[in-house]
């Protein structure tokens, strides 16, 4: 059996695995929003490709054309809990990629552990590990396109250039970096079609993100300010001193880099990573470097290429050195991964209770286009539903609530809205905790009864 047989099996392992813990997250409710909220973006992608909690078109947010691809398999399952099995085949496949790129320059063993380090990597598992987002295809897309560009094989470069071009309007920003850095780096060895192959992709990646402004948000109707903005726009006062937030961007990188020994910055290659890390660390929002976190997609594919470049590197001069480096990197991402893990498996992970069951059965009693509101963890179930959406502020006809929740943002401002004495809802029926509510002036023909 070759080395890229058996880094595919364990590729499928991963897969396997994560998408057993993803559903253990999904079905006892403990998946947040946004996979309700991408189930009902790419469930109307014949009628809108829009969901209720961004109000309108998700191509007013971001630029993801291939979550068109998704919507197949989303109508053939029946439930959004498929595409938490598409995330974690996909994460999975940037391992076979990197192998690849390893096994040029070292031998067999040592790239297929080179390969295993990537699946073990704490950031990687904070992509597979959380409610589905575009950026699950960001990482072996990445990796494979850098793969594609190392063996001149164009054809391959132009496919994975495409599908990260496809999955955010930030790629192209990234992609136009990377292929400006390739247009120096060809020219200086004289290989003339991969500086017209990096022209190109330069064209394509400006062309693509000011097409998205120009064009694509003001179709999508876009009259207002693109939301995303927030992240680097700053309103009122600090919530930290300088020194604090130097300090979390600190840790963040130090969580980047730490699990692979640093051995990434011994190769050029992490210079391309410096975008992704950018647009990340530019943010007054901690959630974006805050590890965990899928928006870390955007530099992992660059960090693990430069580690196993750095790895090569070091193994031209001292082969057993770089052997103990990637062993290091191995044992590191998995203490990190067991006792400092950004995926908080305790948190996430449960086992199935009557209560889940008593959800289960409350949900199969709305029809399928129910005007409903509620909050993370039941909203994401309802992904299907077009008229669910997130709290009252759409005024919907019901208002579902998990009052054993009792921790939720949502559960914790709309139970008092529904039960103050002026309410503009009554309650339907109340069991084991889950709450449900018609609004007052409510047409009945569709009304829930327990």
């Amino acid at each position: 059996m070759s080395g890229l047989q058996r880094v595919w099996i364990v590729a499928g392992a991963y897969a396997l695995v994560y998408a057993v813990l993803d559903l253990d997250r999904f079905f006892t409710y403990h998946s947040g929003a946004d996979l309700g909220l991408f189930a009902q973006t790419i469930g109307s992608s014949l009628h809108g490709f829009s969901n209720t909690v961004e109000g309108g078109s998700h191509f007013l947010f971001h630029f993801s054309p291939i979550l068109f691809a998704l919507a197949p398999l989303l109508w053939l399952s029946k439930s959004p809990a498929v595409l938490l099995v598409v995330q974690s085949c996909a994460t999975a496949v940037a391992a076979p990629a990197l192998y690849l790129i390893a096994r040029r320059r070292l031998p067999e063993q040592l790239a297929l552990l080179a390969a295993i380090v990537v699946l073990l990597y704490p950031p990687l598992a904070g992509v597979a590990f959380s409610d589905f987002h575009e950026n699950a295809f960001v990482v072996p897309a990445t990796l494979w396109f850098l793969w594609s560009l190392d063996e001149r094989r164009f054809g391959f470069a132009t496919l994975f250039f495409a599908v990260l071009l496809a999955t955010k309007e930030d790629q192209a920003v990234i992609l136009a970096v990377l292929s400006a850095a390739g247009m120096v780096y060809f020219t200086q060895r004289s290989q003339r079609r991969a500086v017209r192959f990096s022209a190109c992709a330069l064209l394509a990646s400006v062309a693509v993100f000011v097409s998205y402004f120009a064009v694509v948000r003001p179709l999508a109707g876009g009259a207002h300010p693109w939301e995303p903005l927030h992240f680097y726009v700053a309103t009122g006062a600090p919530a930290h001193s300088l020194g604090h937030e130097a300090f979390t961007r600190l840790t963040y990188l130090l969580e980047a880099f730490v699990p692979l020994c640093f051995a990434c910055f011994l190769s050029p290659v992490l210079w391309l990573a410096v975008p992704g890390f950018a647009e990340l660390l530019l943010s007054h929002d901690p959630v974006t470097y805050t590890m965990g976190q899928h928006y870390a997609a955007v530099w992992i594919g660059y960090v693990l290429a430069a580690f196993a470049l750095g790895v090569a590197r070091v193994y031209r001069l001292r082969p057993r050195l770089a052997v103990g480096l990637v062993r290091a990197s191995l044992v590191v991402c998995f203490l990190n991964l067991v006792f400092f893990s950004p995926t908080h498996w305790s948190r996430y992970l449960a086992l199935r209770s009557p209560h889940d069951a008593e959800l289960d059965a409350v949900l199969r009693r709305f029809p399928a286009q129910l005007e409903v509101g509620t909050h993370d963890e039941l909203f994401a179930h309802l992904g299907l539903d077009p008229n669910a959406s997130l709290g009252l502020r759409h005024a919907p006809a019901y208002a579902l609530i998990d009052g054993g929740d009792a921790d939720s943002y949502w559960v914790i401002r709309m139970l008092p809205q529904l039960q103050a004495g002026r309410s503009a809802y009554e309650r339907v029926f109340v069991v084991d905790g889950i709450h449900l509510y018609r609004r007052k002036s409510a047409d009945r023909s569709d009304a829930l009864v327990r």
